[in-house]
């Protein structure tokens, strides 16, 4: 019985130094040595967006690829974790505190409510913070000053993109001189959709246009408004920067289509779903600009020292396929192909002017 013992002891024992060796071994390899210092090393940034809409789907590439290109790319020296509230304020709110309660070294937001969401969850903890496609920050009520732009909270920083409003309504009245009567469809809540709505009223007045307003509160309202508005005689549709007009863009533009009456906005984009012209921010580059942003806060720069300034590379968009449909009072300037940065063709094809460059906001709109 004790040879038995004594066989057991020695057969662990040598199991034991197997095992010890083994563990030796792989903790000795250098392949594995570099790839612990990766994961250990591994930068953690959220990034959330507000919804599946096209200009807000291009943002997050644009900051994606500013991150990438001012040194960090997913996978390779980063994670990025992606966020959707879809379209919803209390999800933002929520995802909002997942994000600032974990280990992320810094969080983006794309849209004005996802930074109005993060900002407010994230008093406590200051997590470094970038914004950027958010028309107005500084009337967001999240502490930015619209006569410093270095007063705002010493964590966060980013850019805002006041529309070419003004301009755009400009536009319109060149297209169509006759133009008197303009409706629009907005949600209150949307401080951003509220900054450009404010920016139209001042613009109409000036213009001697008649803006006429609808609200709503959800996307599924977005129809019944512009039916509204079309009862009232308008003789065109704008839209401004409001997530929950642009989630039910397509069934917006099918009503207006039907009436035949164009909409026009300041989301470029918004030609490939059947707009009849836009004038807006390249958002791609916006959001490019702010994931550099984020990329200089990631390598150690202060979001406190950066100051919160107004980015608009400006993009004229034209849809030719549609301008026939619409009443022989509408026309394109002589000069405006050759400023537009894209167009639809009277076959309904893209095509994007590679030559155009972005032009900085006018003043008025600063």
């Amino acid at each position: 019985m004790t040879h038995v013992v004594m066989l057991v002891r020695r057969f662990a024992l040598g199991v034991m130094l197997i095992i010890a060796a083994i563990a030796i071994l792989l903790w000795s390899d250098p392949k594995r040595i570099g790839a612990d210092k990766s994961v250990d090393a591994s930068t953690q940034i959220a990034v959330v967006t507000y919804a599946s809409i096209p200009v807000l789907e291009e943002g997050v590439k644009g900051f994606l690829a500013g991150l990438k290109d001012g040194g960090f790319a997913d996978g390779q020296n980063c994670q990025i974790r992606i966020f959707n509230a879809e379209n919803d304020r209390t999800t933002a709110a929520l995802i909002a505190k997942e994000i600032v309660g974990d280990t992320y070294d810094l969080v983006g937001t794309i849209s004005t409510p996802t930074l109005q969401a993060v900002a407010a969850a994230n008093v406590e903890t200051k997590m470094n913070h970038v914004f950027s496609l958010t028309t107005d920050p500084w009337g967001a009520g999240i502490g930015v000053s619209r006569d410093d732009p270095y007063d705002h909270p010493p964590y966060m920083t980013g850019y805002g993109s006041l529309q070419p409003v003004e301009a755009l309504f400009k536009l319109a009245l060149e297209a169509n001189p006759k133009l008197q009567r303009v409706g629009v469809v907005w949600n209150p809540s949307e401080a951003n959709s509220e900054s450009s709505t404010l920016a139209a009223r001042a613009a109409c007045k000036k213009l001697n246009v008649e803006l006429i307003e609808a609200t709503v509160d959800t996307s599924s309202g977005v129809v019944d408004a512009v039916n509204s508005l079309i009862s009232r005689s308008v003789e065109a549709v704008w839209s401004g920067g409001d997530s929950t007009v642009a989630s039910a863009r397509d069934a917006m533009i099918s009503a207006t289509s039907k009436a035949k009456i164009p909409l026009f906005t300041n989301m470029p984009n918004d030609i490939q779903q059947g707009a009849l012209f836009s004038l807006g921010a390249d958002y791609y580059q916006v959001a490019y600009e702010g994931g550099l942003l984020a990329a200089r806060v990631l390598e150690g720069e202060s979001p406190k020292q950066i100051p919160v300034e107004n980015v608009v590379p400006k993009q004229l968009a034209l849809n030719f396929q549609v301008l026939p449909t619409y009443s022989k009072n509408w026309t394109f300037g002589k000069d405006w192909a050759t400023q537009a940065a894209m167009t639809i063709d009277r076959d309904g094809n893209l095509v994007v002017n590679e030559k155009t460059g972005s032009a900085e906001a006018d003043n008025e709109e600063n």
